[in-house]
């Protein structure tokens, strides 16, 4: 009977332990938004610069054709989700999702109020510069939260290298090398993640 117990627990272990190895299955909307944000960043330079050959004007044309294209992708990304990839339950996977639910929150909350105070001064708030160091901050905790959940080491690196880059960029703003820097900071540490991630994805149910 104890080795029968002994035996139980020794499979309970491996597969709780198993479960915590899991990879993370969040890598398409890595990619999704990774791809997105460091366009956006690299067109906002080329217009602020005229490398593009648009004036100014085509900034907020620029970020509302971001946020529509944005959130239109990823909620269809959500319900493409195939429903029986194995380790969705993990708890790497599990806190990661919260984390980025969380991040994600985080930065509505932001630019909601960015947003507001810009009507309300009739001209845009100078927030939208400083959201750049929050943004990258924002992702930097969640790539290093999910990267040690998940033990990912390379995930933690994406993290700590996103977390690096906020004291940067805060040292840019109001410069158009400041979106230059977000955009290779958002391809390096979120793009190239999530492509990672979905190489990594299992294919089929376990």
């Amino acid at each position: 009977m104890a080795t029968q117990y002994s035996d139980d627990l020794a499979y309970v272990r491996e597969i709780a332990e198993s479960g915590a190895s899991a990879p993370l299955l969040g890598g398409r909307f890595l990619v999704w938004w990774g791809a997105l944000v460091t366009a956006a960043y690299f067109g906002h330079y080329a217009i602020w610069t005229g490398v593009a050959g648009l004036t100014p004007v085509a900034l907020p044309i620029l970020w509302t054709g971001f946020i529509v294209v944005g959130l239109g992708g990823y909620f269809l990304l959500g319900r493409l989700f195939p429903a029986d990839k194995p380790g969705a339950s993990s708890a790497g996977n599990r806190v990661s999702a919260n984390v980025w639910m969380a991040s994600g929150f985080v930065l509505f909350s932001f630019f909601a109020g960015v947003t507001a105070k810009s009507y309300m001064d009739g001209a845009p708030s100078s927030g939208f510069a400083w959201s750049i160091p929050l943004v990258l901050g924002v992702y930097g905790i969640s790539q290093l939260v999910s990267g040690l959940m998940s033990n990912t080491r390379w995930l933690v690196i994406a993290g700590y290298a996103a977390i690096g880059s906020v004291g940067v960029t805060c040292l840019l703003v109001d410069q158009a090398e400041l979106y230059l820097v977000a955009g290779i900071t958002a391809a390096l540490t979120v793009l190239l993640p999530g492509i990672l991630m979905v190489r990594d994805e299992p294919s089929t149910t376990v």
